[in-house]
């Protein structure tokens, strides 16, 4: 019977299709993901990947055992999730997928009472953009903005995060406040590029400010935060971001349109977890105290200024 261990770097470089980056996934060298991998296909007798210039390709054999690898993964990772989720110790990791903006503005800087209170608790922050998949143990708990799809895992709606435009006091004192009736005529604001060129905030930008000029395109939200505080043009960040950042004002009501709700999401077979709960618990308390923040409710709405925008 093949090694459940070559059986998972096997499924590694199927998902990745290159001995290196299968090696960055699991966290070890590639020589060490080739041996296992000639281990597995001389206990088989088969090869299993073809090389080929993008990459690495499964063969007929390859394909012919992928499908059941996969269902042996789901069933050894249904057994580690059942018995961490009987756990009652307070001790132990919980891995935490949210995005840096959210980590870094709100969760880390109220997170020391935690540590004090859980002590035996070890948590890690994965600040990520992509969705890790909680199913297969990526993460124990997510921040998301949208709720999961399906049934497959728990999700309870904890706030809602609103979204604005601002700009620096430098940038309204030397071009004046724009005016959103006039799709923001004679501004400069900050777009997106690659993938965040596929967000909300973007596609309100380019139907809200057709009269402006892109002064730069980034691909972050704190790309966004740092180029409008440095006073290059009028960003559309959330409020926790833009309210907290000196120096930075709104310029235009809350964007109804692009408000967020927040999510924390656990697999089912976790969410008995004793150290789980105890950091669920946690998150759900911060989050809602931190809600005046959070849905823009601690700083009013911008009046006209009355001087023209240039």
């Amino acid at each position: 019977m093949p090694d459940w261990n070559d059986l998972r770097y096997f499924l590694a470089i199927a998902r990745e299709g290159t001995l290196a980056s299968a090696a960055r996934s699991l966290e070890v060298d590639a020589s060490t993901v080739g041996r296992r991998l000639a281990a597995l296909e001389e206990e088989l007798d088969s090869k299993l990947f073809d090389r080929t210039p993008s990459g690495l390709v499964l063969t007929d054999a390859g394909r012919g055992i992928h499908s059941a690898v996969e269902e042996m993964e789901a069933a050894a990772l249904a057994v580690e999730r059942r018995a961490s989720g009987e756990d009652a110790r307070l001790e132990g990791v919980v891995r935490i997928t949210l995005t840096e903006a959210f980590a870094v503005d709100i969760v880390l800087p109220r997170f020391a009472p935690f540590r004090e209170r859980h002590p035996g608790i070890e948590v890690q922050f994965l600040t990520d953009y992509g969705a890790l998949d909680l199913a297969r143990r990526e993460a124990d708990i997510a921040i998301r903005l949208t709720r999961p799809q399906g049934d497959t895992l728990v999700a309870r709606k904890v706030g809602e995060i609103a979204i604005a435009p601002y700009a620096s006091e430098a940038y309204l004192e030397r071009r004046g406040a724009p005016d959103p009736a006039r799709g923001f005529a004679g501004h400069d604001v900050i777009g997106y590029a690659d993938a965040a060129a596929k967000w909300p905030e973007a596609r309100w930008l380019a139907e809200a400010a057709p009269g402006a000029r892109v002064a730069v395109r980034c691909n972050s939200l704190l790309s966004v935060v740092t180029a409008t505080a440095a006073g290059m043009g009028v960003g559309v960040m959330p409020c926790l971001c833009g309210d907290r950042e000196p120096g930075l004002r709104r310029v235009a009501p809350l964007v109804a349109s692009l408000r967020r709700d927040i999510w924390l999401v656990v697999h089912p077979d976790l969410q008995h977890n004793a150290r789980v709960r105890a950091t669920l618990h946690f998150l759900t308390e911060l989050i809602q105290r931190e809600r005046p923040l959070l849905s823009g409710e601690g700083r009013p709405a911008p009046r006209s200024s009355g001087r023209r925008s240039s």
